[in-house]
């Protein structure tokens, strides 16, 4: 009995793989048609992109600073980095804070220690090459404690134009500078 019962279950899996398999050769014989088509979304390719925050000097505490995508209409995307890894202190950053308690995300991966007056912070993330030259911008806000906090220290578009430039803040930041 036991021998009709493992070969009947081994006919069974062996009819079901070929029926997958039929299945899948239909699946994918469907999609090779769709993208020669092109009805298919482009996938993304991401590009590194590096950014330099460079700090004026200044008296008080390490900046606490987001770095953070900005869509054409001025709408927050994501946050790229945040400089300061205490979190008490990101209430300090209103403008920005507002944003992530709309839009929640895992800061945890993408914080780093604050940054020291007139020090750097070099900063490499992958952004979808569709984003880039299309209107979308990054945005440094800026934060020290007991000091006031500069919603815009720096904005900048995302452009090949600007590969390299420094782009001025208004605040912390003396300027900002990226390239992909």
């Amino acid at each position: 009995m036991a021998y009709f019962v493992k070969n009947h279950s081994l006919k069974t899996s062996m009819n079901s793989l070929k029926g997958m398999r039929a299945w899948l050769i239909r699946q994918s014989s469907a999609i090779a048609l769709i993208a020669g088509l092109g009805l298919l979304p482009h996938a993304a390719i991401a590009e590194e992109t590096t950014f330099l925050v460079q700090l004026n000097e200044y008296e008080g505490e390490g900046a606490y600073f987001a770095l953070y995508l900005v869509d054409p209409s001025d709408r927050y995307v994501r946050t790229l980095w945040i400089s300061g890894d205490d979190a008490e202190w990101y209430e300090d950053m209103p403008r920005w804070w507002k944003y992530v308690g709309r839009a929640p995300q895992d800061l945890d991966a993408i914080t780093g220690a604050s940054t020291a007056q007139g020090d750097r912070a070099v900063v490499r993330v992958e952004l979808e090459s569709e984003i880039l030259d299309t209107g979308y911008s990054v945005r440094v806000e800026t934060g020290v404690e007991d000091q006031e906090n500069h919603p815009v220290d720096v904005q900048a578009p995302l452009e090949a134009a600007l590969h390299g430039e420094r782009v001025a803040g208004t605040g912390y930041v003396r300027y900002l500078r990226y390239q992909w």
